[in-house]
C-alpha cells in the first residue's frame, strides 16, 4: 500500500527495497491505474499552468490527469502508486525531430567526416548491404539510447527502406524499445530496392500503427531520391491523410524548391523541413507564410559542414518560426538532445553578440534557456505532428515524462531548474522515464532490456556490414573514405559541383 500522507523523501534517501517494490508495482500496472509523482520541481512547459517549485503530477493510465502543488487528497487510496521525487526535476519527455536510427550500430565510426564522406560511407557503401535484421539492430540501439537520455519520442527518418521487410523490422524495434516513434519512410538514396514507396506507407500505417503499436505513427519522407516530383508525393500523402517531412533542405536548390512550393500553395502546417541551412529570404517567407515547420540539426550542420554550416536558429526566429531540434546521424555525432540544446543556444548567442559587438543596432537579443527547452519539447511535439498529445505536462495529454536528478554531484544544489536541465544535465542524470504511462527507465537504469542481447545484435550487425562494405573496424583507426560507385549518388555530387 502507498501512504500519500507520509512526507516525501528525496531519491537519495529512499530504501533500495522500497524502490524495488515500487518498480515491481509499476511494471505490474503496465501503464494502467493511477500514479502520483510527488514533491518534484515541475516544469510543465504549459504557459497556462506554469512551473512549480514543488508540485505533483497525477497519472491515470497512459494520460496525465492533473498537475498541481499538492494532489495528495485527490490521489488517496491504496491502489495509487506514489513516487516520491523531491530533489528531481519533472518535465515532458524530450522530442527528437529527426534521427536516422537505422545507422546506429555504426555509432561514431566516422566522427571526423564531412557531409560528402558521410554520404559515401553510409548511402554509397554500408547502406547497400543492410538486411532487415540490420535495420532492427540499428533502430533498437538508437531508440534505447534515446530513452536512456530522456528522449521519449523520435522521428525516425528511415531512408534505407529497401523492402517492406526492412520497414517491418524497424517497427519491431519500435515495439521492443517502447519508444514513441514517428516513422518517416523514404526510398534509399542509392542501390537496388523493391520500389515499394510511397504505396507501402499505407500498409505500414494499417498494419503497424495502433493495435500492437499504439505509440507509432507514419509520415511521408522526401529526401535526395525522388521517385516522383515533390508536389506529386505531397499530393499522395495528403490524399491519404499523412503529414510530410523533407530532409536535406539546404542551400540554393532547396531554396528554389521551397519558394516554388510556396508559390503553388503546396506548403502548409502539415509540412516539416529539416536543416533549412543557408536558405534565401524568399524561402523563409514561404515557410513562415504557409505555417510550415522547421526542425534544426545544430551539431550536424556545424560538424558535417552542411551548406554554410550555420544552424539557422536566428534566421528562423527572424521570420517568426519557432524551430525544433534533432540529433540527425549518430554515426558521426552525439546521441542526446542536451548537446543540441546547448549548441543552438550558444550559436544564437554567439551571432547576436557578434552583431552587437560590430555596432549593429538591429542585433537580436539572446534566446533563453527556456526557449531551447521549448524547442526540445513543445515545438518538437508540434513539428512531428503530435502537439496535441505530448510536449507539455497538461491534463489529458499522454504521460511521456522524464525525471532528472537535480541533487547529483554535477547538479547540486538546485538553484535554477531550467538552467539545470539545459546546462547541467546529461544522460546519467536521467533517473526515470515514462512513455504513455509505462516505466521505461527507473533509478537510472533501462527497464526490461537485455543489454547482453542488445550488445550481441549490434556487434553482429556492425561486423557483417563492415565485412560486406570492405573495411575492418579498428577503434583507434577510422576507416578510409569510401568511393562513390552508385550512379544516382555520382550524379547528385556532380550536380552540386555544377551549381
Amino acid at each position: 500500500m502507498s501512504d500519500v500522507t507520509a512526507p516525501p523523501r528525496s531519491y537519495h534517501d529512499r530504501d533500495e527495497r522500497v524502490l524495488a517494490a515500487l518498480r515491481d508495482r509499476l511494471l505490474q500496472a503496465a501503464g494502467r491505474g493511477r500514479v502520483l509523482l510527488r514533491g518534484a520541481t515541475v516544469l510543465t512547459m504549459d504557459p497556462q499552468i506554469g512551473d512549480l517549485a514543488v508540485g505533483d503530477v497525477l497519472l491515470n493510465g497512459a494520460v496525465i490527469e492533473a498537475v498541481g502543488p499538492d494532489l495528495g487528497a485527490r490521489a488517496s487510496g491504496p491502489e495509487v502508486i506514489v513516487l516520491d521525487l523531491p530533489g528531481m526535476i519533472v518535465l515532458p519527455g524530450l522530442v527528437d525531430g529527426h534521427r536516422h536510427c537505422w545507422q546506429n550500430q555504426l555509432r561514431r565510426l566516422i566522427c571526423d567526416a564531412d557531409i560528402d564522406e558521410y554520404i559515401a560511407m553510409t548511402h554509397g557503401s554500408t547502406a547497400l548491404h543492410y538486411r532487415p535484421a540490420d535495420m532492427f539492430a540499428g533502430d533498437l540501439v538508437s531508440l534505447l539510447g534515446a530513452i536512456d537520455s530522456g528522449v521519449t519520442c523520435v522521428l525516425d527518418f528511415s531512408h534505407n527502406s529497401r523492402s517492406p521487410g526492412h520497414s517491418d523490422a524497424v517497427f519491431e524495434a519500435y515495439r521492443e524499445s517502447g519508444a514513441r516513434a514517428v516513422h518517416v519512410s523514404a526510398p534509399p538514396n542509392a542501390g537496388q530496392w523493391a520500389e515499394q514507396f510511397p504505396e507501402d506507407l499505407l500498409r505500414l500505417r494499417s498494419e503497424h500503427c495502433g493495435g500492437t503499436s499504439p505509440l507509432a505513427t507514419v509520415r511521408m519522407g522526401i529526401d535526395l531520391r525522388r521517385v516522383r516530383p515533390a508536389a506529386d508525393l505531397m499530393s499522395f500523402a495528403r490524399d491519404h491523410g499523412m503529414a510530410i517531412t523533407f530532409d536535406g533542405v539546404m542551400g540554393p536548390p532547396s531554396s528554389a524548391e521551397v519558394e516554388e512550393l510556396g508559390l503553388k500553395g503546396a506548403l502548409g502546417p502539415d509540412v516539416t523541413l529539416v536543416h533549412c541551412t543557408d536558405m534565401s529570404d524568399g524561402a523563409w517567407r514561404s515557410i513562415a507564410g504557409s505555417g510550415a515547420h522547421v526542425t534544426l540539426a545544430p551539431t550536424s550542420d556545424q560538424q558535417l559542414g552542411l551548406a554554410d554550416g550555420v544552424p539557422p536558429v536566428q534566421r528562423a526566429l527572424d521570420f517568426g518560426v519557432r524551430p525544433s531540434l534533432s540529433v540527425d546521424v549518430e554515426i558521426s555525432l552525439s546521441s542526446d538532445l542536451f548537446a543540441q540544446m546547448r549548441c543552438v543556444l550558444l550559436t544564437q548567442r554567439m551571432h547576436a553578440t557578434q552583431r552587437r559587438y560590430r555596432g549593429d543596432a538591429s542585433a537580436p537579443g539572446f534566446i533563453s534557456h527556456r526557449d531551447v527547452l521549448e524547442f526540445a519539447t513543445v515545438q518538437g511535439a508540434a513539428d512531428v505532428g503530435l502537439g496535441d498529445q505530448i510536449g507539455t505536462l497538461t491534463p489529458g495529454k499522454q504521460a511521456d515524462i522524464v525525471a532528472i536528478r537535480a541533487e547529483d554531484v554535477n547538479n547540486l544544489p538546485l538553484n535554477n531548474a531550467i538552467g539545470t536541465v539545459v546546462q547541467g544535465a546529461d544522460t546519467k542524470n536521467v533517473d526515470t522515464v515514462l512513455i504513455g504511462g509505462q516505466i521505461r527507465k527507473w533509478c537510472g537504469e533501462l527497464v526490461g532490456v537485455d543489454l547482453r542481447r542488445v550488445r550481441a545484435l549490434a556487434y553482429e550487425s556492425r561486423d557483417y556490414l563492415a565485412a560486406r562494405a570492405g573495411f575492418t573496424v579498428n577503434p583507434v583507426v577510422a576507416p578510409s573514405r569510401r568511393e562513390i560507385q552508385d550512379p544516382y549518388l555520382r550524379e547528385y555530387f556532380a550536380s552540386r559541383e555544377r551549381q
